[in-house]
């Protein structure tokens, strides 16, 4: 059964929150990529001292990060903020490290383009950490803060997968669903669908990629 909290977080909180869970299994100098510079960011660069962790965040827009760093007068500084497509950049970013220990993904407002941006991640999240989802909802989830289009086809994706814990965060963020990868596990949940997406996923492949 997924676990639904009514954890009333920002994003930097619930980013805090899933990082400090997720410590244990973090090595001496953790990986933290974000997709899609924001509020965020400042959660982003706490943790990264926390933990002693490299935090990369990515974004397309160079007129928004120049004003994100701005108006946060050095608190990012402990960031590496790259401005291009995400895809690419997170490429490189598991090209350079080989491991992945925490992933807030939110870019644009595309279901295509965060199951991508999971897909170029997930061979590399290591067992004990995992990924927070901000604008995404479980199926049925009928209270939500904002257009929950960004986990459309993520969410399906992890809860029928055997080895990722889903947690849904409906009043936290934007509405948020967070999940932990485990080396084995009996995590599957095929109950959950969402019935415009069902038996539609070729079009959306056909439009998307």
């Amino acid at each position: 059964m997924v676990l639904t909290t009514n954890l009333t977080l920002t994003r930097s909180e619930m980013i805090k929150k899933l990082t400090k869970e997720y410590s244990h299994s973090f090595p001496s100098q953790p990986i933290f990529v974000e997709t899609g510079a924001g509020v965020s960011t400042l959660g982003m660069a706490e943790v990264g001292k926390e933990f002693n962790a490299k935090v990369y965040s990515c974004d397309r827009n160079p007129e928004k990060i120049d004003e994100l760093i701005a108006r946060t007068k050095g608190k990012l500084d402990n960031v590496e903020i790259i401005i291009g497509d995400s895809i690419e950049i997170l490429e490189e970013i598991v090209k350079k490290h080989g491991e992945i220990h925490f992933a807030h993904l939110d870019s644009g407002a595309s279901a295509m383009l965060t199951f991508r941006e999971f897909l170029t991640l997930q061979d590399y999240i290591k067992p004990g950490t995992g990924i927070l989802v901000d604008n995404a909802a479980l199926p049925e989830e009928k209270e939500v803060l904002t257009e929950v289009r960004k986990g459309k086809i993520l969410v399906p994706y992890l809860l029928a997968s055997s080895q990722w814990d889903v947690q849904a965060h409906p009043k936290a963020g934007g509405s948020m669903v967070s999940a932990t990868l485990h080396q084995e596990g009996n995590f599957a949940e095929f109950d959950y669908e969402y019935p415009e997406y069902v038996d539609k996923w070729p079009s959306y492949f056909d439009e998307n990629l």
